[in-house]
């Protein structure tokens, strides 16, 4: 967010005179962008720790990875969820049996 803000004043002391937007809307647009990335880190984070926890994973190191670096670093957190799908079990172990294989007779 720093690094955003600095590359923002520096943008706005190299502004033409007829560019179409001013400092605060630049400011505006930066702000709901990283709200954006935050509400998609935290609900990537939050489903893959539900997801990891029913399928016996590290469920906290998985979420706190794959959010942050969705948070922060957008491409590597899809990356990471990719990885994740990858490696995941398949079955959760709180599963039921099928009826049918059970043999429930």
């Amino acid at each position: 967010m720093e690094q955003l803000l600095s590359a923002l004043v520096l943008l706005q002391s190299e502004l033409p005179a007829d560019f179409p937007m001013d400092m605060e809307t630049l400011m505006m647009i930066s702000m709901v962008m990283t709200v954006v990335f935050a509400v998609i880190g935290i609900g990537v984070g939050y489903w893959i720790y539900k997801d990891a926890a029913k399928r016996g994973n590290n469920e906290l190191l998985w979420a706190v990875a794959t959010g942050g670096m969705t948070f922060l670093f957008f491409p590597i957190g899809i990356v990471l969820l990719i990885a994740y799908f990858v490696i995941r079990s398949d079955e959760t172990p709180t599963e039921p049996e099928d009826a049918s294989v059970a043999g429930d007779w």
